[in-house]
C-alpha cells in the first residue's frame, strides 16, 4: 500500500513540478545558450574532484574587480583528454581568457568550454563521451588460473588491468536493440523509451522524466554508489579481485567513494530480503559454470540508480548476471532483470567492456579531496 502511494506521488510530482537543479548536473545549473568570455587575472585554481575550478579577478566595466569562478571536468577526466591539463598549468598570477556558458542563477560562475593561456595555449574543456581508455586489441586468450583452469576475471600476477568503455553504455532489452544512446545512457530519441524495458506504467512515467530532465536527479552525481549494472557502466572503469582460496570476489569501483561489490563462491545461499538490510551492491551468490561467472543478487534498497540512464527499481529487484572472458580484451556481461514491482515480466540485457592494461586511478566524488594551487601560490594535497 505504502509503494502504491508513493508511485502514485511519483507519476504526480513528473507531471507537475518544475525540476529543481541537481548539484552537479551541468545543464541543470548552466545555460547553453548564455556564452560567457572571462579575462583577468587567476587568483586560486583547484585542481580537484568532483570538478576543477579557476577563480580569476575579472574587471568590469564600472573599473571594479569581480571573482568569477569557471567549473571545469574532474581532474581525472582533463588529464584523460589529452588536452594539455595538469596541476602546474595555472598558477596564481596569470592572465588568462575563459570561455564558457553563464550559471542559470545568475551567480559569478560558468561551465567552462576553454581556458586561453597568456602564451596563447588554448586548454579545451574534457569531452567524456570522446575518452576511450582501452588502447590496441591484443588478439590474445583470456588468461587462466593454473590450479582450477577457470578464466582470469582480473589482472595476471605482476601485471596491472582493469575494465572499461561499456558498450552499450546504457542497458535496454537485448530484443529491442539497438537503441541509440549516449555515454550517460541518455535517448537520442525519447520516443524510443518503451522499447527500453517492459515498464509498469508508473515507472515508465519516471524513466522518461529522469530523461527529460537530463538526469538532473541522478544519486551518482551526490556521491551514492552505482550498484547492479551500472558499476559495470561507470566510465572510470572497475578493477576485479579474485580470491579463488577465500572462494569469494572483489569488484571494485574506480569511480564513487571507494565503493566495491562482493560476491561468494562458496555455495552460500543469499538470504531472503525481507530479513536483512537493503544495500547498494544487494546480496551476491555466484558459482562457475565452465568459463561463466553466474551471480544471482537480491535486496537491494532503492537510493540508487541500477543503469546509466535511470532505469527505476524496487527492493524487489533480483539480478542474474552471467560474466565470462571470451579472449583476453574483452569482458561480456549479461544481467537478466526481474522487478515485479518496476517492469511487467523478467527482460534481459548486456554489454561489452575492454581491458585498460595500466592502473586505475580512483575517482572521489567528495567536496575536500584535492590538490589545490592556493592563493599563496603552495601546492596543498589531499589525494595523489
Amino acid at each position: 500500500m505504502r509503494r502504491s502511494a508513493f508511485r502514485y506521488l511519483v507519476l504526480s510530482l513528473t507531471a507537475a513540478i518544475a525540476p529543481a537543479w541537481a548539484h552537479h548536473s551541468i545543464s541543470a545549473e548552466y545555460d547553453d545558450k548564455k556564452p560567457v568570455t572571462l579575462r583577468g587575472t587567476v587568483t586560486k585554481f583547484d585542481w580537484t574532484n568532483p570538478h576543477v575550478f579557476v577563480y580569476i579577478d575579472v574587471r568590469e566595466s564600472n573599473g571594479r574587480l569581480t571573482t568569477w569562478a569557471v567549473e571545469f571536468d574532474s581532474k581525472l577526466d582533463l588529464k584523460r583528454s589529452n588536452n594539455g591539463w595538469n596541476r602546474d598549468v595555472v598558477q596564481v598570477g596569470d592572465s588568462v581568457t575563459a570561455e564558457g556558458i553563464a550559471s542559470r542563477d545568475g551567480s559569478k560562475q560558468i561551465s567552462g568550454k576553454s581556458l586561453t593561456l597568456a602564451n596563447g595555449k588554448k586548454l579545451a574543456a574534457a569531452n567524456p563521451a570522446a575518452i576511450k581508455l582501452a588502447g590496441a586489441r591484443t588478439g590474445k586468450p583470456a588468461p587462466r588460473w593454473p590450479n582450477n583452469g577457470h578464466v582470469r576475471l582480473g589482472p595476471e600476477p605482476g601485471n596491472k588491468g582493469f575494465w572499461a568503455d561499456a558498450n552499450p553504455a546504457g542497458l535496454y532489452e537485448t530484443s529491442a536493440g539497438p537503441i541509440r544512446m549516449n555515454y550517460r545512457g541518455v535517448l537520442a530519441n525519447i520516443a524510443d523509451a518503451g522499447k527500453v524495458a517492459p515498464f509498469q506504467p508508473w515507472a515508465k512515467a519516471l524513466y522518461e522524466y529522469r530523461q527529460r530532465t537530463d538526469l538532473k536527479d541522478d544519486p551518482m552525481t551526490f556521491c551514492l554508489p552505482p550498484g547492479g549494472p551500472r558499476q559495470f557502466q561507470d566510465r572510470y572503469g572497475v578493477q576485479i579481485l579474485e580470491q579463488p582460496e577465500r572462494q569469494r570476489i572483489f569488484v571494485m569501483s574506480a569511480g564513487a567513494n571507494r565503493n566495491w561489490r562482493l560476491i561468494y563462491l562458496d555455495g552460500r545461499k543469499n538470504p531472503e530480503p525481507e530479513e536483512v538490510t537493503p544495500t547498494y551492491y544487494g546480496y551476491s551468490s555466484g558459482k562457475w559454470e565452465g568459463d561463466t561467472l553466474t551471480v544471482d543478487t537480491v535486496a537491494f534498497t532503492e537510493r540508487f540508480w541500477f543503469t546509466n540512464g535511470g532505469l527505476p527499481h524496487t527492493e524487489n529487484l533480483r539480478l542474474a548476471e552471467r560474466i565470462t572472458r571470451p579472449d583476453f580484451d574483452t569482458l561480456k556481461y549479461e544481467v537478466t532483470v526481474t522487478d515485479p514491482g518496476a517492469y511487467t515480466r523478467p527482460w534481459t540485457a548486456g554489454f561489452n567492456l575492454s581491458w585498460v592494461p595500466a592502473d586505475y586511478e580512483e575517482y572521489f566524488c567528495d567536496e575536500n579531496n584535492h590538490e589545490t594551487e592556493s592563493l599563496s601560490g603552495k601546492h596543498s594535497s589531499s589525494a595523489p
